[in-house]
């Protein structure tokens, strides 16, 4: 039993031109009889049979049984009449490029029927019953209007229906297929429950159990149909001889017969000749055989109820026990009917599956270039993670950066300068004196018990160098034609540290030449302005007393403002330039020789106001033995440094941040440094960043704390340096991908949009015969799955493929894993075209399915 109250429903709500097309409906409907909904057009009886019967919403609460519809709920509303409802429409709604028996198939599928044997006997006994079964094999389009609604009727039939809604199921029907129809439905009601939209009232009360009459939406009566027992119809393709007057002529070879209810003046003139007539008349002639006229020799006999044939449907024997979802069934449908429409495109649509090809090409290439950036090349990486950077993360003058480096100086941290390793290129000499350049950018630190551990030799020592595991396996590959083992390379010195002798082998994967101590400190410097190394100045080298005259005369007072000099007893053949002029340095007055310390044969000592002041600038540390003590005293404290002589503070001032002790004199190298530092004191520069050993990293962390400082590990450092650079790479490159999936996708948008408007009349008939939104998306989900996979995946897997194929040849030819391996972001890519395609290519169709079943009818004119 289906209970309506107070149903409404309005056109333009609230408009100027609303209409209130269901206006407070409320009535029960038994569970089995034909209704008849009686009414003139647009007096709402069509859109009252399509809200109780699920293909519309409206305000107001319906019950069916035990189901009851307070909300209208697309999804549960569509399950319960698909399971529960048939329809038959006026204009039939079959698929017309589908066979009769196909279309039956696909609505028992709509409920989940897809055993072969349960389908077939229940079509067969439903075409049979409406006298279709003989029609099966034949396409809906090739039927006439009276064959499809039959059709209609079967496929209502065929799914064990509880309620069939006939809306003007004979409108586009003659009578005689009118009263066949009516007939079928009748019948049909003895135990279904049948709701006829008519507007014609001589059906209405033939037929009907009971009968509503709607007016501009409101039932203005209701009644139980006791009405006339006989049904007068016409049917002008009939003529019921009996009923006409008859005129015969007759002779021993001639029988004339006339039926006609007029009196007609003919003449009719007929002859004969070699077996054929030839007929001559008044009138006009037409033979029966050759029109769609039929003679019954009988009178006309009105439709009497108790004469309807006797229609014993009897469905007991179907098995919904065999109702089964099957999606699989329905995926392989799908993606075959979509395969097939891919492979016959038009012109337009090969066009753009060229483009997507193309597009796809451009998206593997943007992926591989992702998967790249994604991972960090570390092979290339040779910096020791025992080592750290501490920066100036915002790059600029900081107000505590004094305070944080005066607290930051203690015995917790160690000084350590590195050079960052790169490319590396040997060249070498093998003539039983081994030796062998290294050419390119390496990394180097003095050897340290804490840090470092030595796996084969001895520690480096004054004049000596050890090597890490990283060097000495790129050394015996390069040259394996000459070295076979680690022993091999102790052979060798080192060109490029005053020919050090190779000694160990040090615990370490990175590119590293290790030195001893004395000889790191000597070695590394912090890169400034740098000032001439051939000039000494007179006015300071005479204070500190640090030279003797061995030729000539001393300068003086009466030297001051002229280009009068002193070389060094180093000069070649210093004796013979004394008291000449040499081009482009000055007139040579005496010949000089340092007391206490070593200096180039080219220094020379000038007045100081003979040149500008100069400023040196490299930091040297005060453990290295090469100079001389020459005022004060050595630096005992963290925070006390030396100065050269050259320099002008004075003792006991501060030097940022450290006290002044002493001042000293060395040789011209070593005077380039403004300050001799200690080892264990952490220099740090506000612009650049600077590499340290940490004793403490717990009180480090804690003395940067909110500050403007970052401490990175050395390895961490250079990895995010390459990680910042590879982000750069990710951008780009997503950015050209996303331009890539937009264009595709909004190609694919065009090419669904387009399908589905030409699809728009199957859809609206699936919708409005109960079919699930799910299954109409499958359809369209496999149609985007088949139009990407045949181009741009393929596309995308080529590329994918070839680059796959090279790869460990590109890294090899590198000498590099500068190439992912990987397979995360080409998967990842794979996914991503698919689900931004799927989302766009079923744009559409969501579009159209937010729609109910009757506004998809109603819009499209199906």
């Amino acid at each position: 039993m289906i209970k309506v109250n107070n149903l409404n429903k309005y056109y333009n709500k609230n408009k100027s031109n609303e209409i209130h097309v269901i206006n407070d409906i409320s009535l029960e409907l038994p569970s089995y009889g034909l209704i008849s909904f009686l009414g003139a057009s647009g007096s709402g009886k069509t859109t009252l049979l399509n809200v109780i019967g699920g293909l519309d919403k409206a305000q107001g609460n319906i019950s069916y049984d035990s189901f009851e519809m307070n909300k209208y709920e697309m999804g549960k509303i569509d399950k319960f009449r698909n399971e529960n409802f048939g329809y038959v429409f006026q204009t039939y709604n079959l698929l017309l490029n589908e066979t009769v028996y196909d279309n039956l198939k696909i609505a028992l599928e709509l409920i989940d029927i897809y055993d072969e044997k349960e389908s077939s006997s229940r079509i067969e006994y439903a075409l049979k019953s409406v006298g279709m079964y003989k029609y099966r094999k034949k396409k809906a389009s090739q039927l006439s209007g009276g064959q499809q609604q039959r059709v209609a009727i079967a496929r209502a039939l065929v799914k064990h229906c509880k309620v069939i809604i006939a809306d003007e199921p004979t409108g586009n029907l003659d009578s005689a297929n009118a009263i066949e129809v009516m007939n079928i439905l009748k019948s049909i009601s003895s135990k279904t429950l049948v709701l006829l939209v008519t507007h014609n009232e001589s059906l209405a009360n033939f037929y009907s159990d009971s009968i509503f009459k709607i007016e501009d939406g409101k039932i203005i009566d209701s009644y139980v149909n006791e009405n006339s027992s006989s049904l007068s119809h016409t049917n002008d393709n009939i003529i019921y001889l009996k009923d006409l007057d008859l005129t015969e002529v007759n002779n021993d070879s001639i029988s004339v017969k006339l039926y006609s209810n007029e009196e007609k003046d003919i003449n009719l003139e007929i002859v004969e000749r070699n077996n054929t007539f030839y007929i001559r008349s008044n009138k006009k002639i037409k033979l029966v055989e050759n029109s769609n006229i039929e003679l019954k020799n009988e009178h006309y006999k009105p439709v009497e109820k108790q004469v309807i044939k006797e229609y014993d449907y009897d469905d007991s024997f179907f098995n919904n026990s065999l109702k089964k979802r099957n999606i699989f069934q329905d995926l392989s449908n799908s993606l075959k009917h979509s395969f097939q429409s891919f492979i016959k495109p038009t012109k337009k649509i090969k066009i753009i599956y060229i483009s997507l090809l193309l597009l796809g090409i451009l998206f593997s290439i943007c992926a591989i270039s992702i998967a790249n950036a994604v991972k960090v090349d570390t092979s290339n990486i040779n910096s020791d993670d025992n080592y750290y950077v501490l920066s100036n993360k915002n790059y600029y003058m900081s107000e505590d950066f004094d305070e944080l480096r005066q607290n930051l100086i203690s015995e917790n941290i160690t000084s350590i300068q590195m050079v960052h390793t790169g490319y590396y290129e040997f060249s070498y000499q093998y003539n039983f004196v081994e030796k062998i350049r290294y050419n390119g950018s390496y990394g180097q630190m003095y050897y340290n018990d804490d840090v470092n551990s030595i796996l084969y030799g001895s520690e480096p020592k004054v004049n000596e160098v050890a090597i890490s595991l990283g060097l000495a396996d790129l050394l015996l590959e390069k040259f394996s034609n000459c070295f076979n083992s680690y022993e091999d390379l102790y052979k060798l010195s080192l060109s490029d540290y005053d020919n050090s002798k190779i000694v160990g082998i040090v615990d370490s994967k990175h590119m590293m030449v290790y030195l001893n101590r004395k000889d790191y400190l000597e070695n590394v410097t912090s890169y400034c302005y740098v000032i001439d190394d051939h000039q000494r100045y007179y006015d300071i080298e005479k204070e500190y007393d640090t030279y003797e005259i061995v030729l000539g005369r001393d300068l003086n007072e009466s030297d001051l403002n002229t280009s009068n000099i002193l070389i060094s007893d180093k000069y070649p053949d210093y004796e013979e330039v004394v008291n000449t002029d040499i081009p482009g340095i000055g007139y040579v007055v005496g010949v000089y020789k340092m007391k206490d310390v070593e200096y180039s044969y080219k220094d020379i000592i000038l007045n100081a106001d003979h040149i500008e002041k100069i400023y040196v600038a490299y930091k040297y540390s005060y453990d290295v033995e090469d100079y001389v003590l020459v005022e004060g005293r050595k630096p005992e404290k963290e925070n006390e440094c030396l100065i050269s002589i050259y320099y002008d503070k004075e003792i006991g001032e501060e030097f940022e941040g450290y006290k002044i002790v002493g001042r000293y004199n060395a040789s011209t190298q070593l005077l380039r440094a403004n300050i001799l530092f200690s080892t264990s004191t952490l220099s740090i520069d506000e612009y650049s960043k600077k590499v340290f050993l940490i004793n403490n990293e717990e009180q480090l962390l804690e003395s940067i704390n909110e500050t403007d400082f970052v401490l990175k590990n050395m390895y961490e450092n250079e990895y995010d340096i390459i990680r910042e650079e590879n982000k750069e790479a990710m951008a780009i490159y997503g950015v050209l991908g996303i331009i890539c999936l937009i264009a595709g996708s909004i190609m694919i948008l065009f090419l669904m949009r387009s399908k589905m408007i030409n699809d728009i009349y199957n859809i609206g008939v699936y919708r409005s015969l109960g079919s699930s939104k799910f299954k109409i998306y499958l359809k369209y989900f496999t149609d985007v799955i088949i139009m990407v996979t045949f181009t741009a995946l393929i596309a995308y897997i080529i590329i994918m493929f070839a680059y796959f194929t090279a790869i460990d040849s590109i890294n090899d030819y590198f000498g590099s894993e500068l190439f992912s391996r990987g397979l995360g972001v080409p998967l990842l890519g794979v996914l991503v075209l698919y689900g931004v395609n799927i989302i766009f290519g079923l744009l559409p169709i969501y579009t159209l399915l937010k729609k109910t079943p009757a506004e998809i009818l109603a819009k499209y004119d199906i």
